[in-house]
C-alpha cells in the first residue's frame, strides 16, 4: 500500500471574500488534488451545499489577541466543534497559548523552546508548519522560515508533539497535492512518514476530539 493512500486534510484555508472561488469550487479542486477535507479559517461554513461526496468542510477560528487575554479567548471556544488555531507570536504569547487546554494548533511559532514544547504536549496541542510561507517567500525571509521549521521539528520529535502541515491556500490556485507538500516538508528535514501523518493522522485526531462523543482520552460515549 502506498504511503499516500490516506485521507488528507488542510486545516488552515483562507478563502478571500468576494473572490471568484466559491467554497464548492475550492472543495471540488481540493478533492481532485487528493484531499478528504478542509477547515475554513474565520468563516462560518453553515450549510455549504454542492460539496463533493466524501469531502468534509470544517470551521476553524484563529484566536488572536494580547497574551494577557489569550487564555480567556481559548476558554471561550472550549467545547465547541470549531478548530482553534493560534498563529505563533512572541514567547509570551506562545507560552500563554500552549499552557491553555483547548487550543488545537499553534501555527509556525518562531519563539519556541523545551518548556513550551512540554506544555504543548501536556495539553495535546499540535505544532503547525506553514508551507505556504516557503512557496511565497524568497531570499533571507525564506531561509529564516526554514530555520524556524527545522528548530520546531526538533522539539516536536523530542517531545512527541503532533505535527500538522498546511499550505495556507486562499484560492484553488494555491492548492498543492499531498505529495508536493511532503516534498516541501523534506526541505527542513521532515520524513515522508511524518509529512503524511501531519496531513492525515494529526488532523483526524483533532476531528476525533471535536466529536460530541469525545469526553477525554480513554472515555467515550457508546
Amino acid at each position: 500500500m502506498s504511503l499516500f493512500d490516506a485521507r488528507f486534510y488542510d486545516f488552515n484555508v483562507h478563502l478571500v471574500p468576494d473572490s471568484q472561488d466559491s467554497l464548492a469550487m475550492f472543495a471540488s479542486e481540493a478533492k481532485k488534488y487528493g484531499y478528504s477535507g478542509i477547515a475554513i479559517l474565520n468563516s462560518k461554513t453553515g450549510n455549504p451545499g454542492n460539496i463533493p461526496e466524501n469531502f468534509s468542510v470544517h470551521s476553524a477560528v484563529e484566536v488572536s489577541c494580547k497574551p494577557s487575554k489569550i487564555r480567556d479567548e481559548i476558554k471561550r471556544y472550549r467545547g465547541s466543534a470549531e478548530i482553534l488555531v493560534a498563529r505563533g507570536g512572541d514567547e509570551e504569547f506562545n507560552r500563554a497559548a500552549v499552557e491553555t487546554a483547548g487550543l488545537d494548533i499553534l501555527l509556525q511559532p518562531a519563539k519556541f523552546n523545551h518548556v513550551l514544547a512540554k506544555a504543548a504536549y501536556d495539553n495535546s496541542i499540535a505544532i503547525g508548519f506553514n508551507l505556504g510561507s516557503l512557496i511565497r517567500l524568497r531570499g533571507e525571509a525564506r531561509i529564516r522560515e526554514l530555520r524556524t521549521m527545522r528548530a520546531n521539528l526538533k522539539y516536536a520529535r523530542k517531545y512527541g508533539l503532533a505535527m500538522l502541515l498546511t499550505g495556507a491556500p486562499s484560492s484553488r490556485y494555491d492548492i498543492r497535492s499531498p505529495r508536493e507538500m511532503a516534498a516541501l516538508a523534506s526541505l527542513f528535514g521532515m520524513t515522508g512518514e511524518e509529512a503524511v501523518g501531519a496531513m492525515s493522522a494529526a488532523p483526524l485526531d483533532i476531528l476525533r476530539r471535536k466529536s460530541p462523543d469525545y469526553i477525554q482520552e480513554g472515555i467515550e460515549i457508546i
